[in-house]
Parts: structure tokens; sequence; C-alpha cells
């Protein structure tokens, strides 16, 4: 039985890992991840502070971003054209510990972000162009 138990526990820390732990806590694993990191703070505080541009900056010139219920996929320019009404209509976010999967100039990050009543998980895709990483896609 106590075998049993202590598995739960385990299962159970392995499923929860990153929901409420914050960003500004996790510890990268090497500058890259750093990098990636700080994409993530900017992101953040840019939807917080409902800062448009601050968040244009970190979508990349041939993003593909998914948006809404019906997961619309929209073009960075279409997405940009609507940035202002979505950040003036959704909450603030909070994103949480990142697991961070780096191969190259690529890298997938998965994070829990709640957001109101929302709490799920994202998959970030991002790409490294002139030495910055720009989110590329994200699915949730």
């Amino acid at each position: 039985m106590l075998k049993y138990i202590i598995a739960a526990i385990v299962i159970t820390g392995i499923i929860s890992c990153g929901r409420n732990d914050p960003l500004a806590n996790y510890e990268p694993k090497s500058p890259k991840e750093v990098a990636l990191k700080k994409v993530f703070l900017e992101f953040q505080d840019g939807v917080n502070r409902k800062d448009t541009k601050k968040v244009a900056t970190l979508i990349h010139e041939n993003a593909s971003i998914m948006i809404g219920r019906d997961r619309k996929i929209l073009t960075r320019t279409e997405y940009i054209k609507i940035l202002p009404e979505r950040l003036a209509e959704n909450p603030s976010i909070s994103l949480g510990k990142p697991r961070m999967k780096v191969s190259g100039e690529v890298a997938e990050v998965k994070i829990y972000m709640t957001r109101g009543n929302y709490k799920g998980l994202i998959v970030y895709n991002l790409k490294l162009d002139n030495n910055n990483w720009y989110i590329h896609n994200w699915r949730y």
C-alpha cells in the first residue's frame, strides 16, 4: 500500500510541475534558456501592461498565432491589428515554471498560464533570428 501512495505522490508532483511556481523563480540551465526566460518575462509584462508594441516586438515576422476557442490561426500582421483590442478585453496573465527544449535555432517551451479563471498549458515554439528569440507560434 505504501508503494502505491508514494507512486501517487510522485505522479501528482510530475503532473503539477510548473503550475504554481512563477516564471520569475525559474532557474535557466543554459544561456539559451536565460534568453528564452527573458522573452517570456517581457511577454508577460507586455500583456499585463497592455503594451501592444512590446508584445509585437516578441512575435516573429513569419508567426502563425492561434486565437480564441475556435483556435483560428492568424499571421503576425493579422494578429498585430487586433492585439490592442485583445489586450484591452482580457485580464492579466501569470506564467509558471516552463519546460524548455532547445535544439539549435528553435525552441519549444511548455508553460502554464493563468488568465482570469483560465489555467492551462500553452506550448510555444520560438525561433532564433539575428541572435534574438521570437515567438513563432503557440497552441493550447
